[in-house]
C-alpha cells in the first residue's frame, strides 16, 4: 500500500513540476563598496531578496539603514549602493523632474542645490520655490506642482486606432494627438485632436469603410464587389433617377439613386382601350379621344393632366 501511494505521490510531482532556475537566471554578487550583504555569496538564485547595509557613518542611497535587491532572471533590481550620512538622496517630486543641466543622479552631498521643472500640464503652487536644498541629509522643503485648470486628461480611447505618440495621463493646453488607424480600417473624421481648455476636440473613428450598405426606398441592390461596387434597381413600375452603380471611394458611397413613384392614370380622361392603369414617372402623351391627346406629367406619384380640354398644370 505504502509503495502504491509512493508511486502517485511520484506522478503527481511529475505532472506539476516546475523547471529549476537555469544558471543564467541565477546573480552574480554585485559590488558594494563600503557596505556587506547577507548573506555574502558568489551566486544567489533568481528571486531571491538579499538585504544590504553600510559601514558606520555611511547609509544605503535606498533611504534607510538597510536596503534590499532583488536577482530578476540573472539582473538585480538596482545597485546597491552606500553614501554619506549627509547626503541627500534623489528627491521625489511628484509631477516634476530635475532641469535637463541637473540630470539625476543616486544621491546630492550636502549644500547640493536641484531645480526642478514641472510636467507638462502642471505649474509649481502659489509661486513657490522651484528648488530643494539638501542640509545634513535631509531635503529643505521640496517643490509642489499642482495641475493646471486648462489641462486636458489622457485622449478619449478610439477603437481600432493608436495615438502616434507615448501616452501621458496629463496634457498641455493646445497639445494635440494623433490617431492612426490599425491595417484595414479606415479614419472618419480629423486625424488630430486638440487640448482646448481642459476639453479634448472630437476624435476620428476607424471603421471598414462602406462595411454599412446604404438603402434606398422602393429600391434593392446587388452586390458586385463586397464593401466595393453595388447594383440598384427599382421595384416594378418604378423608375431609377441616377446611377445604377454606387462605388465606395474614400471610405463613402458615391451618389445614390432614388427610385420614384409611378401614378395611376384617371381612365375617365383617357381613351383607356389604348393605355393601362398606371405609368412611370415622367412624361408621356395618351389618346383622350378617338382624334385628339392628352400630356400627361407624372411627378413621384402625382398625375397632371394639359389637353383635352383640361389644364392642370
Amino acid at each position: 500500500m505504502r509503495l502504491v501511494l509512493l508511486c502517485l505521490w511520484a506522478q503527481l510531482c511529475r505532472g506539476n513540476t516546475v523547471s529549476p532556475p537555469t544558471d543564467d537566471q541565477k546573480c552574480p554578487r554585485p559590488t558594494l563598496a563600503r557596505g556587506f550583504l547577507v548573506p555574502e555569496q558568489e551566486l544567489y538564485e533568481h528571486g531571491s531578496s538579499i538585504p544590504y547595509s553600510c559601514d558606520p557613518g555611511l547609509k544605503p542611497a535606498a533611504g534607510r539603514w538597510w536596503g534590499v535587491i532583488t536577482c530578476e532572471k540573472g539582473e538585480w533590481s538596482h545597485s546597491p549602493q552606500c553614501v554619506d550620512n549627509g547626503d541627500c538622496i534623489t528627491p521625489d517630486v511628484p509631477h516634476a523632474k530635475p532641469k535637463p543641466l541637473q540630470l539625476s543622479k543616486g544621491s546630492y552631498s550636502d549644500k547640493s542645490r536641484v531645480e526642478f521643472v514641472c510636467d507638462k500640464g502642471f505649474e509649481f503652487k502659489d509661486g513657490g520655490s522651484h528648488e530643494a536644498v539638501c542640509e545634513g541629509g535631509k531635503w529643505t522643503e521640496l517643490p509642489v506642482c499642482s495641475r493646471k485648470h486648462t489641462a486636458c486628461d489622457a485622449p478619449v480611447r478610439v477603437s481600432n486606432a493608436v495615438v502616434t505618440e507615448p501616452s501621458r495621463d496629463t496634457y498641455e493646453h493646445t497639445d494635440r494627438v494623433e490617431y492612426q488607424c490599425k491595417q484595414g480600417y479606415e479614419l472618419k473624421g480629423q486625424k488630430y485632436s486638440y487640448c482646448m481648455f481642459s476639453v479634448w476636440t472630437p476624435a476620428p473613428t476607424c471603421g471598414r469603410g462602406c462595411d454599412v450598405y446604404p438603402t434606398v426606398k422602393n429600391g434593392v441592390f446587388f452586390e458586385l464587389e463586397p464593401r466595393k461596387s453595388i447594383r440598384f434597381e427599382c421595384a416594378t413600375l418604378y423608375k431609377r433617377l441616377g446611377p445604377e452603380r454606387v462605388r465606395c471611394v474614400n471610405g463613402q458611397w458615391s451618389e445614390l439613386p432614388v427610385c420614384k413613384a409611378p401614378c395611376k392614370l384617371d381612365l375617365t380622361r383617357l381613351y383607356y382601350r389604348q393605355t393601362s392603369e398606371y405609368m412611370e414617372h415622367g412624361e408621356k402623351n395618351f389618346k383622350c379621344s378617338l382624334f385628339n391627346t392628352v400630356a400627361v406629367h407624372c411627378d413621384d406619384g402625382k398625375a397632371y393632366y394639359r389637353g383635352c380640354d383640361w389644364n392642370e398644370w
